[in-house]
């Protein structure tokens, strides 16, 4: 058997609010539009990304803190640019000033 594509990426949660139950929801429906594995892992601590947001949120994630994912499968990188590009739009929480 094969190995499956694996993949790793660090963010930093930017937006005020940190990890609430709406920008889980928001990650948990993206990271379900992926097949492969995603899990994110914070401190000693790890949540599926494709589970309840409940699962997130229970991260305690914080405004600043770093945010380890994790991801096993074909798309994998793809699934974690799009995940860090979420979490760097601060979950789009704030709307994105016209430039």
């Amino acid at each position: 058997m094969m190995d499956q594509p694996r993949a790793t990426r660090t963010v930093v949660v930017a937006n005020e609010e940190g990890l609430h139950l709406r920008a889980a929801s928001l990650f948990v429906g993206l990271a379900r539009k992926f097949q492969s594995r995603i899990e994110v892992v914070k401190d000693c601590q790890r949540a599926d990304a494709k589970s309840m947001p409940l699962q997130l949120t229970a991260l305690g994630a914080a405004p600043g803190d770093e945010l380890v994912m994790e991801a096993t499968g074909p798309d994998a990188e793809e699934a974690l640019a799009a995940l860090a590009a979420l979490v760097a739009n601060k979950f789009e929480d704030e709307p994105t000033p016209n430039s």
